[in-house]
């Protein structure tokens, strides 16, 4: 019988549930999932995305994403706002609670980052982060 720990995709699964473990500890007080999380990350960086163009940054399916948005909203942390010049688009926003509690959520990011590189050499880590983008852009058939 062979290991699975092996396999990348073995490997990729039991640090992402130990990420999404983490963020799910730290982020409870604020009442948000790890998957809003990753929501209200991309709009930290980039506010007012549509929603195709959020549904890319954070690799979810517009279906999954709408279910997240609609719950940030009923939890005070995103508005949706039509567009002016295209009726069809809408864009999502952060609200003022967001952006008040943005620094402290942010942080959590930076804390798990610097975790997660302590035991690794900085050429390490620049390998590393290519080859981890460079598996995100694999398209499978």
């Amino acid at each position: 019988m062979d290991n699975a720990r092996k396999h990348i995709c073995f490997n990729l699964g039991r640090v992402m549930r130990r990420v999404q473990e983490y963020y799910k500890q730290r982020l409870e007080p604020y009442g948000l999932t790890p998957a809003q999380f990753f929501v209200f990350n991309a709009l930290w960086s980039r506010d007012g995305m549509n929603l195709s163009e959020l549904a890319d940054e954070v690799s979810l399916d517009n279906s999954t994403l709408t279910g997240i948005i609609d719950r940030m909203e009923k939890g005070g942390f995103v508005v949706r706002r039509q567009d002016p010049d295209n009726r069809r688009a809408t864009g999502v926003f952060l609200t003022p609670k967001a952006r008040e509690v943005g620094p402290e959520i942010m942080k959590l990011a930076d804390e798990l980052d610097a975790i997660l590189r302590r035991p690794f050499s900085r050429e390490q880590m620049d390998s590393f982060e290519t080859v981890l983008r460079e598996l995100a852009e694999v398209k499978g058939k």
